[in-house]
């Protein structure tokens, strides 16, 4: 029950609204990770089928958290989290000593956007997603889930359930109580006044953010932007209101089975409230300088669920004492990888969201072949951090990788050597946006046959040729260039995302090809028209079979190209488990197998083409 969405734009306007105003594919199987056994014999091409997906780098463990977001008892004492980074498994069930037991509800479509989970008393889960204006509900043991969604105009943001199993929705400006017969009503309108709802038009959800239900079954809405928590009776008639400063608002709510209600605000407060409305307890979550990221529910025994989603943690508490954590104890997760590199057994991994705060941010990450993890790349020390790695190369034992306005050189061991770069506009510099307070910069580099590194000038609107130690040799002109490729020749094969096409050039910079164009046909690019650039954004050239694959990102899929840019084939669509979810970067191995930065499954997978 938390305020986090997950398109970048979505992301970073939510949390300026905030500020502004106050696994499987079967949902209910067990997941188990795959074994070396079950895998296909990476040595032997011929035992993988085509098109078969295979040794997933999955940058979320099972029995980790990524972004919990809620959380929920059922009445055995489980607790079901709501991790919006598992999306082959939104919701991970931990037993009531904290041990991951599994994981279901996979992600529905590219749209969804989770924002909160309750269980009923037969264990049936249901899932409000405001992306698509539906709740899901799954059964424990059933990979259908039933779509509830009582009109066109239907916000679910949160969920509660009463004594009788009603599910009681929060949607914008009305509270839906829906019966198990989906037998419905709503009471509620926009306004100041007694049982009216702070809700403002947008195209982002502004409106009352959390709501509970006590043993009597009335209900508590925290009406955000009017400041107050408001009580009803199970009819939808107003009873009271219990207020908070008015430089302050409610997030979340949960009551207890004596009637207390807990408050998570906007400055990072927790409050609790005894029967008469009066503030008994006022905690102080630490995170008032970078808004409120917690969700708030009820467990059972009158125990409540704090859901920190910065700290990636759950915590259950009782008589206000923690008495369980359920929290990430591996620091070698990741989260939507851009690009990577293979060479010898080794894969290099870049990751990073410009919009995301976690601790998993701007990280480059080296496995080898079968998803073992080895070591962690670090700018000249631990104790730094990248600002935005976007891309990384191999060349004769040295590894070179773009980070914002900087190129660094590593070792095949991870040990740093050396840096160059600087933003700018002049030969050798690098250029820089400022990208709604974000710094972006180059989007991809490349090495030439003759051991030169190309850089995709994005904002410079040029190739620039460097040498290994970072002297300027050359450049031409490419409007918004994005990922990058060669073939052994030295030709250049350049993504243009925003035109949505492929142009090859000549290693003088002549242009010698050009095929694509925007659409969602075969051999056209998605380029959608939501602010982001997410149209074709990775590229890797097949000089022994000569092909080219291009990862359409906004439409899920793998184009692949011949030589002349005629359309062969396409690989995939939008799935968590065989498929893709904004796939970027491309890289074949040595073997013929084509690796895939598969961003929003926060994973890395290798298939047969």
């Amino acid at each position: 029950m938390i305020k986090r969405v997950l398109k970048p734009f979505r992301r970073i306007f939510a949390i300026l609204l905030i500020l502004i105003l106050t696994s499987i594919f079967m949902a209910g199987c067990v997941h188990k990770p795959e074994s070396k056994e079950e895998r296909p014999d990476y040595n032997n091409r011929t035992s993988w089928g085509k098109g078969e997906f295979a040794y997933i780098i999955k940058g979320i463990y099972d029995e980790d958290l990524g972004l919990p977001v809620a959380a929920c008892q059922d009445f055995k004492g489980n607790i079901y989290v709501l991790d919006l980074y598992s999306t082959d498994g939104l919701i991970k069930v931990f037993d009531n000593s904290g041990k991951f037991l599994y994981k279901l509800a996979p992600q529905q479509s590219p749209e969804s956007e989770p924002v909160d989970v309750v269980v009923d008393s037969e264990q049936n889960i249901y899932v409000a997603d405001i992306g698509v204006n539906a709740i899901f509900k799954f059964k424990q043991n059933d990979d259908a889930p039933e779509k509830i969604q009582p009109e066109e105009a239907f916000f679910p943001r949160s969920l509660a359930l009463d004594s009788k199993d009603n599910l009681i929705v929060m949607s914008f400006d009305k509270v839906y109580k829906i019966a198990s017969d989906n037998s419905l009503f709503h009471f509620g309108k926009s306004g100041e006044g007694e049982g009216e709802f702070g809700a403002a038009g947008s195209e982002f959800y502004v409106g009352p953010t959390g709501i509970d239900t006590d043993s009597s079954d009335n209900i508590y809405v925290a009406d955000t932007l009017n400041s107050r928590i408001q009580k009803f009776r199970p009819n939808g008639d107003y009873i009271t209101a219990y207020n908070l400063d008015i430089a302050d608002s409610p997030q979340e709510i949960a009551v207890n089975n004596k009637g207390e209600v807990y408050v998570v605000t906007s400055s990072g407060y927790l409050i609790k409230f005894d029967q008469k409305a009066n503030i008994v307890e006022k905690t102080d979550l630490d995170e008032s300088e970078n808004g409120a990221s917690y969700g708030l529910s009820k467990g059972i025994n009158g125990n409540i669920l704090l859901v920190s989603s910065r700290e990636r943690m759950v915590k259950l508490i009782s008589c206000d004492e923690e008495i369980l954590s359920i929290k990430n104890t591996n620091n070698n997760n990741f989260i939507y990888p851009n690009n990577l590199t293979v060479f010898d057994d080794r894969i290099v991994i870049v990751s990073g969201d410009v919009f995301s705060y976690s601790d998993l941010n701007n990280k480059v990450l080296m496995y080898d072949k079968t998803g073992k993890f080895i070591s962690e790349f670090f700018p000249g020390h631990k104790d730094s951090k990248f600002f935005g790695p976007k891309d990384v190369a191999f060349y004769k034992g040295r590894l070179f990788l773009l980070d914002l306005d900087m190129i660094y050189v590593f070792d095949k061991g991870t040990n740093f050597i050396s840096s160059f770069g600087k933003r700018g506009h002049l030969p050798g510099e690098f250029g820089v946006l400022d990208y709604y307070g974000q710094d972006q910069g180059p989007l991809s580099l490349a090495i030439s046959p003759d051991g030169n590194i190309l850089v995709s000038d994005t904002f410079n609107d040029r190739i620039q040729k460097i040498s290994k130690d970072g002297r300027f040799r050359d450049s031409f002109e490419v409007g918004y260039p994005g990922a990058i490729d060669v073939d052994k020749k030295g030709n250049i094969y350049i993504v243009l995302p925003v035109k949505g096409k492929v142009e090859k050039y000549s290693p003088s910079g002549e242009r010698l090809l050009s095929f694509g164009k925007p659409g969602s046909g075969d051999g056209e690019f998605k380029i959608p028209f939501n602010g982001d650039i997410l149209g074709p954004n990775g590229i890797a050239v097949d000089d022994e079979n000569k092909l080219i694959y291009v990862s359409d990102t906004a439409a899920h899929r793998i184009q692949v190209f011949d030589e002349n840019g005629k359309f062969i084939k396409s690989l995939g669509s939008f799935g968590t488990k065989n498929g893709f979810y904004y796939p970027k970067g491309l890289e074949l191995d040595d073997k013929g197998f084509l690796w895939v930065a598969d961003s929003e499954n926060h994973r890395v997978v290798v298939i047969n083409p």
